[in-house]
């Protein structure tokens, strides 16, 4: 079966990397806004320049679920572009971090396969967020077989996902957390430590109660990596918010590289999405890569 798969604006791949990769290349886009007034999404440099300057404070900096029209642009475009025996596939955010644009795309996706029954629509839970969900499709990408939903439901449980930041504020006013996580999020940042912070395949984003100074979360991120990395993972995947979030994730590319004998043509370096960013400030870094057991 051939399919078109599209994805939405949390995946973190550019247009290049869609395009690269064989996934659709327009995306289901959702909202930024500060005070009221939309933020671009296509521009991580800037939006981060603006986070390190200060200008976008936690708070008033949220987002929200993208709009019928916005899905239904990406399947008309979609559908005139292919043959009808090709099946639309959307494979975006994990529901537990945003249960309102993915109600929204299926929703979209109900009421194009009444208008156009000889298509195939179909939605696939990826459990997976940020630049896990642009590591997850690449792997999507290259199935060939004629049930992507089930094989994408079991390949999204073998994405690990783990993040820290310097800077809490942002997660902390993110509406995730209770008032007692909240304010040891607050505390943490004042006193500069950084978490472990993951998101295991039952879809509840998690903190590790140690937490550490420095660099060595970075070094306990290589040697879970080599001791729980999937014999046919084909890369890795390091996100990061601002200049010194791209800073750390240089540092860890070193990690890797001399404790794991990994190359650097199998790292791929890319900014978290402002739409995540905006959740997390940009004091982000975030790992992804396929692992042999359920994350």
């Amino acid at each position: 079966m051939k399919y078109a798969i599209f994805t939405d604006s949390t995946s973190d791949l550019t247009l290049e990397e869609r395009q690269s990769y064989g996934i659709w290349p327009m995306i289901y886009e959702q909202i930024i806004t500060y005070d009221g007034s939309d933020i671009a999404v296509d521009n991580p440099a800037e939006f981060y320049r603006h986070l390190e300057n200060g200008d976008y404070k936690p708070g008033p900096l949220r987002t929200s679920s993208g709009s019928f029209g916005a899905a239904a642009k990406v399947i008309d475009d979609i559908i005139a572009k292919t043959d009808e025996d090709v099946a639309i596939v959307y494979a975006g955010i994990s529901p537990y971090m945003s249960s309102g644009s993915v109600q929204t795309v299926r929703l979209t996706l109900d009421e194009y396969a009444e208008r156009y029954p000889k298509r195939k629509f179909i939605y696939v839970d990826t459990q997976c967020i940020s630049n896990g969900l642009g590591t997850y499709l690449q792997y999507l990408a290259k199935y060939g077989g004629d049930d992507i939903a089930t094989y994408g439901q079991q390949l999204g449980k073998h994405i690990v996902h783990l993040f820290t930041e310097s800077n809490l504020n942002f997660s902390a006013q993110s509406g995730r957390y209770n008032l007692i996580q909240r304010i040891a999020m607050m505390m943490m940042s004042i006193t500069h430590l950084s978490p472990w912070m993951y998101f295991p395949s039952d879809d509840k984003l998690s903190m590790d109660g140690r937490i550490r100074r420095g660099d060595k979360i970075l070094h306990e991120w290589a040697d879970y990596y080599a001791e729980h990395v999937a014999d046919d993972n084909e890369f890795v995947r390091i996100g990061y918010g601002g200049t010194k979030s791209q800073e750390r994730a240089e540092k860890f590319i070193r990690i890797l590289e001399n404790k794991t004998g990994i190359t650097r043509d199998k790292i791929q370096l890319a900014y978290v999405s402002p739409i995540v960013g905006a959740h997390t400030g940009d004091t982000v870094l975030s790992f992804f890569f396929k692992q042999r057991d359920e994350r």
